[in-house]
């Protein structure tokens, strides 16, 4: 018996994955979290099979898997924490630990679906890793696959349970198949090797007894799952529940409430903003013609290629209002109001416009981060109102000595980035330029025609195929998208001692029945720049096409006229009527190519190949692995053939190939059995017809002539009997036994034991003297 046990492994690591199948509603991007969490199943599955080859302590295998996923998940997920880039140190755990804590405050805080950060990544891969070894210890490593169940049904509810509806029954159903295919083959394989004195199966007399068991089985177990997935729907129920305060939290949920969105709070910038769903987020109504974007939160660190917010404490206001803007009575200014009737934003985010004032929630239910001055929810509101001021400086009160009360980190430049900036810096500014004209100018720069709005940057980052730090990448190709416009506005403002932080929030939506839409397709990220007299002032250097007409005060005047510049004059407005979604997309890919405006042609090829190069790598080195074994025993029979010196010897190496086939399906004659013998047993157990009975009896009775008659006489080839008889047995075994059988053939798995035992005795050992036989 194969102590290896591959196809139960695999079995194993297909219960482990189909478990995490509800996962995909609770974290997105899927991919972001399911490839590591792949790679590391797979680890656990090879390395299980290798230990049971090598060692028969059960808990040695389980160790080794153990310690070998913590190796891998440490190469994943360690990158730059690694003592030469390879092996895990006590750095490593402590950047494990703020990951995890990072993902902790993930899944407390946001409702379904989350974004699939570095911290939940880890943690998610980490916990498929660690059901993927409990799984195969007791399903394989112990052979107790009924006690898998456990790990299997823990993982499925610690997922399934923080959705925020009810998950429908299906998402059930292929884990329980893989886990009743476990159990139905360890139930199998202990029922054969009670003998094969079963009756025949009575629908017909080559039949494999134990199909009718097996068959039986299959029956018992669909039918008991079939009546698990449809009796629940037909029984009333309690809502659902959910194990940690966020994920789970929605409206028709037990223990609290909460929005269908929030936008994440750590954004890298080779990464999307938000989901590409087209769900209605905020649907309001305003009396501005063009209502300003609406802000949900506020990002001030930027480390290695990812923005974070740095909150401080939360504090109410003594009057019960929000803080009017720091700007004085003499900036000229003009009040909106905004009245929102549904609001699906998750606490504690809140959709509001900068500089809204007034009392638009109970008491209670809201606060102010200190630091930031953002507006938080610490309940559900689903309708508010408020005014909000927009502001219309002079250039005169954009001057003013630096704020005591902006924070250092608002200065600090990415140092992996600083270089290219300053030298971009130094290209479109002048000596002597007040901080307004500077920061109009990386506006206008980033806004001109040198740069085209695009996703391809962002993706081929993501991927891992660029290396150079994200910023600097798109510095140099001018192609990005709404987050890394921002990032380089930011990155030159601080390089020129402007304060600068990311606002992240949605676009102001398009014009329904009298009311403005938000989806959540509208997600968007734009600079804040601050200026002593007037505080934090919004600045817009995504291109036109995306995000509209910029601020008036934030346009290069022309000589002729306070207008826009010409980048900002051939910009479409996002106060029109047109799909919020727009002509292109800040959330997802292009499938046109955004230079040529035609569809990508033969290059898509080249690009599914290099978005899906790891998954199709693993598919190559599976189908590879497939073939090795088979591959032995090719070269096996064939060395046997080429170095037989006679017809006997060719019949004899015909016989020995025939045996060791047959015993791959599970035919074995008793030991020290003739081959007379030997055939009437195999007869009997594989259920020969009477044409595959009488080429065995040839095979048989030319091996006799071969062993006994006068050497040197001419034998009849029986290669093709022994083939007749090889494919009748094979074609009445179980599917599975027959693609054990070709996938890992004894004459393989013999093939390479002698070659590794002959690679061995190369390896000179210290005291062993050289073996004449040695190059035989």
């Amino acid at each position: 018996m194969n102590r290896a046990r591959p196809v139960e492994a695999l079995l194993a690591a297909v219960a482990t994955l189909t478990v995490a199948l509800p996962l995909t509603t609770l974290f997105t991007p899927t991919a972001e979290w399911f490839r590591p969490s792949l790679l590391l199943v797979a680890l656990v599955m090879l390395v299980g099979m290798g230990a049971r080859l090598v060692t028969t302590s059960r808990v040695l295998v389980v160790a080794t898997q153990a310690v070998l996923l913590t190796h891998g998940a440490a190469l994943l997920h360690g990158q730059g924490h690694l003592w030469k880039d390879v092996v895990p140190v006590p750095d490593t755990g402590a950047a494990f630990g703020v990951l995890l804590t990072q993902a902790y405050e993930t899944v407390t805080s946001y409702t379904a679906p989350a974004p699939a950060n570095r911290g939940t990544v880890l943690a998610v891969s980490l916990l498929l890793g660690l059901t993927a070894v409990a799984v195969d210890a007791c399903a394989v490593t112990f052979r107790s696959p009924a006690v898998a169940g456990i790990p299997l049904l823990t993982a499925f509810l610690s997922s399934a349970t923080n959705s925020g509806e009810g998950l429908g029954a299906w998402w059930a159903v292929p884990p329980a198949l893989a886990w009743l295919a476990l159990v139905g083959r360890q139930g199998v394989r202990a029922m054969r090797s009670w003998g094969t004195a079963a009756t025949r199966d009575s629908r017909g007399p080559f039949s494999d007894p134990t199909t009718v068991f097996s068959t039986t089985g299959r029956v018992v177990g669909v039918a008991a799952l079939a009546t698990a997935v449809v009796l629940p729907g037909l029984v009333p129920h309690l809502p659902t529940t959910f194990l940690a305060d966020g994920l789970g939290s929605s409206a028709n949920a037990r223990g609290g409430g909460g929005g269908s969105l929030r936008l994440s709070t750590s954004i890298d910038i080779a990464r999307d903003l938000a989901e590409q769903s087209t769900n209605t987020v905020i649907r309001y109504s305003t009396t501005d013609d063009s209502p300003p974007p609406l802000r949900v939160g506020i990002l001030d660190t930027y480390r290695g290629g990812s923005w974070e917010a740095d909150n401080g404490f939360a504090y109410v206001p003594q009057d019960g209002r929000l803080p009017d803007p720091l700007a004085g009575p003499a900036v000229p200014r003009k009040v909106e109001r905004f009245s929102v009737s549904e609001n699906y934003v998750g606490v504690p985010q809140v959709a509001l416009p900068e500089n809204a004032t007034g009392t638009p929630f109970p008491d209670g239910s809201w606060n102010v981060d200190a630091d930031s001055q953002l507006v938080q929810l610490t309940r559900p509101v689903s309708e508010y109102s408020a005014e909000y001021v927009l502001l219309d400086p002079e250039a005169s009160q954009f001057a003013g000595t630096a704020d005591p009360s902006v924070h250092q980190r608002d200065l600090e430049v990415d140092p992996r980035a600083d270089q290219v900036v300053r030298a971009l810096l130094d290209e479109i500014t002048d000596d002597g330029d007040s901080n307004l004209e500077i920061a109009r100018a990386i506006q206008a720069h980033l806004r001109s025609s040198q740069y085209q709005y695009s996703v391809d940057l962002a993706a081929d980052t993501a991927e891992g195929s660029l290396p150079e730090e994200p910023l600097v990448r798109f510095l140099e190709t001018k192609r990005g998208y709404c987050v890394q416009f921002a990032t380089a506005m930011i990155m030159l403002a601080r390089s020129a001692g402007i304060p600068a932080r990311m606002a992240v929030g949605f676009l102001p939506g398009v014009t329904e029945d009298d009311q403005r839409v938000v989806r959540a397709s509208d997600a968007h990220a734009w600079p804040e720049l601050n200026f002593p007299q007037l505080g934090w002032v919004r600045f817009e250097p995504t291109p036109g096409d995306r995000s509209g007409v910029p601020p008036q005060y934030t346009q290069i005047p022309t000589e002729s006229s306070g207008s826009t510049s010409p980048s900002a004059s051939a910009s479409s407005s996002t106060s029109t009527s047109a799909p919020s979604a727009g002509p292109s997309r800040d959330l997802a890919g292009d499938p046109l190519d955004p230079t040529t405006g035609s569809a990508a042609g033969a290059g898509g090829v080249t690009r599914f190949v290099s978005d899906h190069a790891t998954s199709i790598g693993i598919a190559l080195l599976v189908l590879l692995s497939a073939t090795v074994v088979p591959l032995g025993a090719w070269l096996s029979r064939r060395r046997a053939h080429r170095e037989a010196t006679g017809d006997a010897e060719r019949v004899e190496a015909e016989w020995q190939s025939l045996l060791l086939r047959l015993q791959d399906i599970g035919f074995v004659p008793d030991d020290g059995a003739t081959p007379r013998q030997a055939s009437r047993q195999l007869g009997r157990s594989a259920y020969l017809t009477q044409d595959e009975t009488d080429a065995l009896g040839r095979v048989v009775t030319t091996l006799e002539q071969a062993r006994y008659a006068r050497p040197g006489s001419s034998l009849d080839d029986v290669g093709g009997d022994a083939r007749t008889v090889w494919r009748g047995a094979f074609s009445r075994r179980r599917r599975l036994d027959r693609a054990r059988a070709l996938l890992l053939p004894e004459e393989g798995r013999r093939h390479w034991r002698r070659a590794a035992s002959r690679l061995t005795r190369l390896v000179p050992r210290p005291g062993r003297r050289p073996d004449p036989t040695d190059g035989d």
